[in-house]
């Protein structure tokens, strides 16, 4: 430490050696800043002037963790009112600069020359948390794996992560869209016309469909088609691969995928963007945040959107709006409190599906067109309205005890109506049709505690977390069904229905969910170097079924303790290798011909890999193989004489592969995103020798992606980018795998221009506009053909 003069104060230069390269390892709690600094310098190896004067009476926010020396700098100065300017190992700290009714700007910190951080490139990144916004497409941190802020190279199971960058620079408008170069990820599950009435997607072989997408960590809702995900109200999405049910509790083999709501900031943020493209697509979105005080205590995120749309086929819909307001107190560094919700209303079209002859069989009359359109546009509908409302809260007892809280309440209504082909008749042109009315009602309460405490011994830093958690879904459903006119499906007619004469209504049971959980996860690293992970939960589940005919309640309860290990290497060139097992259970509905209640399905992985993440650069690849088996599947019951219709639970699914991935900002121009899936899913078991070996629908069984982007920074074209990607899905199996469909190779591409606050985009998906059927299932349904969509966006 030196002391030198400079006008009248004093300023003090922390003094050190060259700063080290890559990432440092840092453990500053929470204290008075000028002693934080100089702990800082001691880790960092930065010159930092400022005067004492300055810092002096000001506190600095805890930094834990890896990071780059800038970035650990820019959280240590949260919240002090501070900035800071670098120009190579010679740190200058400054006044945060301030807006015209006083709040306090955050950024952008100014990087000058080579710094051993990564560069800002003119927008304020504060240091990487779990669900922070990443200036990049390979994010570093996540606890989707963990439920606590972990390095992913720490995390042992494979944990894919679209970021911010990456869904605005391929113009993702759908969950979909979004996870297309993700591995291990089958987007081939049956569509409507516009794609966006309802997420469904496979992983690693198995749906991931109701119990399988999560909020903020929490489950969203119960019933598939409640809402449709979307991803402009989004900071990140996470894809954890393999059983999640020791850490979520109930719920499917093949993984968890978890949206991340953007968040309030303490630094100004705003967003208007236009958008308009095929299909007579406009959407208006807007985005706003920052501190609402002074001192930045309380802070706010508003985001919202209105699209207005048709779909690909003929008579298609896609409009919606969305509005997610969120708001934060923060009245130290150690207490967060953010009350966050949405409120959303989808108004689109369903596609029931073309028959098998004239798609991927022949038909003597020629192929159906791609567009083709069965309904009938004087009725359908698929309308949804959702919202949710809820907080998240963690308050840091000590730098080494940590409470974490969240509680969130959602509600959802479905309303569609749609007319669909049943049957192709002898003539190969004529579809027999029905009519469906549909009305669901569901809603969900999730509700997520833990305590994490910090603790160093037997040589080793450990992290320790012991939570409850609690779930209750009610869901009721209710049908009416009408015969309707046939249909020529190569020269039709709509506007015929006439009078529908629909029967009585169908009112399924209501039923109710409820979940308890509580878990316990140990989290220890050795020698800076080994790294053990170990989890446990026990879970109570119940299933309350009400009669309606008579009131009577029937109850079917379950329960079951689940348990994973991991072990990791962190090796010092950035590879680590690691090794887990990890189990699953899921209760299941229904019961035997003798009323006895199925047992919850359960589920187990042993899952192999190796993940590279280098100190200091911006890049992730993960290499992973995996078995997989889910136990207790319903098949037919043997005894189909004696027991017409039942099921018993003798049945097995088992799913092994190869998945690689990569995120790289290869450089501060070049970023690439690529993924290799190699997956062999089939029954195993069943009480047909007919279904063992078939492989499950929708699941294909190799998949290859690769996508690039180049941007500008000098010369006379700065601020040009241009991007490729192209993906090849091999083909797929309808249910009873009578058929399979092609194989197919598309191509998207990206070419945007920004300058100052202004970006203009053109993004392009299926840009040879391949024509393709993208699944089978009782009926087949087309891929999306060719898409563009131009966007201006302006940002202050």
């Amino acid at each position: 430490m030196a002391l030198t003069i400079a006008g009248t104060a004093i300023p003090q230069a922390a003094m050190a050696q060259a700063a080290p390269a890559g990432q440092v390892e840092f453990d500053i709690p929470a204290q008075d800043l000028n002693k934080a600094l100089l702990a800082f310098t001691d880790r960092a190896g930065l010159q930092i002037f400022y005067d004492l004067d300055k810092v002096a009476g000001r506190r600095s926010s805890a930094v834990r963790g890896r990071y780059a020396p800038m970035e650990a700098l820019s959280q240590l100065l949260v919240g002090t009112g501070l900035t800071f300017r670098a120009t190579g190992n010679r740190v200058t700290l400054e006044p945060a600069p301030q807006s015209a009714d006083g709040a306090i700007q955050l950024g952008p910190v100014r990087v000058q020359g080579d710094t051993d951080g990564k560069p800002f490139l003119g927008r304020y990144a504060p240091p990487e948390t779990a669900t922070s916004y990443v200036p990049s497409y390979a994010a570093r941190r996540s606890a989707a794996g963990t439920k606590t802020d972990t390095p992913i190279i720490e995390t042992p199971q494979s944990i894919s992560i679209v970021t911010r960058e990456a869904l605005d620079a391929q113009g993702a408008v759908n969950l979909t869209d979004a996870l297309r170069y993700t591995s291990g990820i089958g987007t081939a599950a049956y569509q409507n016309g516009s794609g966006d009435s309802y997420d469904i997607l496979t992983i690693r072989g198995f749906a991931n469909t109701n119990s399988g997408l999560l909020r903020d960590g929490m489950r969203l809702n119960y019933n598939v088609f409640d809402a449709p995900s979307e991803t402009y109200g989004l900071e990140r999405i996470e894809v954890l691969k393999g059983p999640a049910g020791v850490l979520y509790g109930q719920s499917g083999p093949s993984g968890i995928i978890n949206l991340v709501s953007k968040r309030p900031t303490t630094e100004p943020l705003h967003e208007i963007e236009v958008q308009g493209g095929t299909f007579n697509r406009f959407q208006l979105a807007t985005d706003h945040g920052g501190a609402i005080d002074t001192k930045g205590t309380f802070s706010y995120r508003l985001t919202a959107l209105v699209r207005d749309s048709g779909g690909w086929l003929d008579y298609g819909r896609n409009d919606r709006t969305y509005i997610a307001p969120a708001i934060s107190w923060r009245p130290d560094d150690r207490t967060n409190l953010t009350v966050l919700g949405y409120y959303q209303n989808s108004k689109s079209s369903y596609y029931s599906g073309l028959p098998y002859s004239g798609t991927v069989l022949a038909n003597p009359n020629g192929p159906i067109a791609r567009d083709r359109y069965l309904g009938d546009s004087d009725f359908d509908y698929w309308n949804t309205d959702a919202f949710y409302v809820g907080y998240l809260f963690e308050h840091s007892f000590s730098d080494a005890v940590k409470f974490k809280s969240g509680l969130r309440y959602s509600e959802s209504t479905l309303d569609y109506g749609y007319v669909y082909p049943t049957a192709l008749q002898a003539d190969n042109r004529t579809a027999s049709r029905s009519v469906i009315r549909r009305h669901d009602d569901s809603d969900t309460i999730a509700a997520d505690n833990n305590v994490q405490v910090r603790w160093n011994a037997l040589g080793g830093e450990h992290l320790s977390m012991v939570g409850i958690d609690y779930g209750r879904s009610h869901y009721q459903r209710t049908r009416w069904f009408a015969a309707a006119p046939p249909i020529d499906v190569y020269n039709p007619v709509y506007g015929n229905l006439g009078t529908l004469a629909f029967g009585a209504a169908r009112a399924d049971n209501p039923i109710r969910y409820q979940q308890t959980g509580i878990y316990f996860q140990q989290q220890s690293k050795f020698a800076d170097r080994i790294v053990v992970t170990l989890n446990g939960r026990q879970d109570w589940a119940e299933t309350i079924t009400t009669a309606l005919s008579t009131g009577n309640k029937t109850k079917v309860k379950a329960d079951a303790f689940t348990f994973r290990g991991g072990l990791t290497y962190l090796h010092p060139s950035g590879f680590a290798p690691y090794f887990s097992y990890t189990e699953a259970f899921e209760p299941a509905s229904g019961s035997t011909w003798d009323d006895t209640p199925f047992k919850p399905t359960t589920g187990r992985q042993y899952e192999l890999g190796i993940k590279f993440q280098p100190d200091g650069s911006d890049t992730l690849v993960t290499v992973a193989a995996y078995h997989l088996k889910q136990q207790n599947v319903s098949t037919p019951d043997p005894d189909q004489v004696n027991h017409p219709g039942a099921q018993v639970q003798t049945g097995e699914i088992r799913s092994k592969g190869i998945e690689i991935e990569a995120q790289s900002d290869v450089t501060e121009n070049l970023r690439i995103r690529g993924a290799f899936t190699l997956v062999d899913a089939q029954v195993t078991k069943s009480t047909i020798p007919a279904q063992v070996g078939i492989h499950p629908v929708d699941t294909p069984s190799t998949m290859v992606s690769l996508w690039g982007d180049y941007t500008v920074h000098e010369g006379a074209l700065a601020g040009l980018s241009f991007g490729l990607g192209g993906r090849y899905t091999s083909g797929t199996y309808d249910i009873p795998n009578r058929v399979k469909t092609e194989g197919r190779t598309l191509f998207d591409a990206l070419i945007a221009y920004q300058v100052d606050h202004w970006r203009l985009a053109v993004n392009a998906t299926n840009i040879f506009d391949k024509t393709y059927i993208n699944s089978c299932y009782s009926f087949c349904w087309y891929g999306r053909p060719r898409s563009v969509d131009v966007s201006l966006r302006y940002n202050w």
